[in-house]
């Protein structure tokens, strides 16, 4: 009987290039208000959660604003597609998980061919256009084994997939994974992730494309 696999993978600095989330708040709020926010995220003075208030919560961007920026920005990193492929064709569930915003990622999605994103498994944070900015909603902050720090604790998807007798592959880069870190069965890491998981003796492998991620799924998902 073959193994269960399940792949969750990060969005912005991951499947894409450039970190969308980042580049979307620079443009509206400037980089110094930016970096002042993150500044006080990473010395432990705000959560993640407040520091996406402060990022996102004073976008002035009409949706079609948003969108054109997602357009205009989104480059996915090699192999990305194929990896939506492999875990189509192999039966491989696949979750794309955001600590960042719907508002960006489905419009960025759609430059990709619509055979591998139609019915794709999306957790993020929510955001709504309301006068003078955006409205955040955290639809998974309190789902069952989540940190309650991330708004969308990808640890909490990976355990909840383990539970369900799924092999977990994660992929991430950033500062909102380390919570998947810790509990995946496989990890990819790349940029902080991967530094902080050399300090902190968390076994994983760094990549700059998807062709290591892929070449993984393939082996688990035809392993007897």
């Amino acid at each position: 009987m073959k193994p269960s696999v399940a792949v969750v993978c990060d969005f912005d600095g991951t499947a894409t290039v450039e970190d969308l989330a980042d580049a979307l708040s620079i443009q509206h709020l400037g980089y110094d208000r930016w970096k002042a926010a993150n500044d006080a995220f990473h010395a432990g003075e705000i959560s993640f959660v407040e520091l996406l208030r402060r990022i996102f919560e004073p976008v002035a961007a009409t949706p079609d604003e948003v969108r054109a920026f997602a357009l205009a920005h989104a480059r996915f990193r090699p192999g990305f597609a194929e990896l939506l492929a492999t875990c189509r064709q192999r039966g491989v569930r696949f979750v794309l998980a955001s600590g960042g915003l719907d508002l960006y990622i489905r419009p960025a999605l759609t430059k990709l061919p619509a055979a591998l994103t139609d019915g794709l498994e999306i957790r993020a944070n929510g955001a709504r256009h309301v006068p003078g900015g955006l409205a955040l909603s955290f639809p998974y902050a309190e789902a069952p084994g989540a940190c309650g720090q991330c708004g969308s604790c990808k640890g909490a998807i990976v355990k909840e997939l383990q539970a369900e007798g799924h092999t977990v592959i994660s992929v991430g880069d950033g500062n909102a994974d380390r919570c998947m870190a810790g509990v995946a069965d496989v990890l990819f890491a790349r940029g902080r992730l991967h530094a902080w998981c050399g300090e902190q003796g968390i076994a994983c492998e760094e990549f700059e494309t998807f062709a290591p991620v892929i070449a993984r799924v393939a082996a688990l998902s035809r392993a007897a």
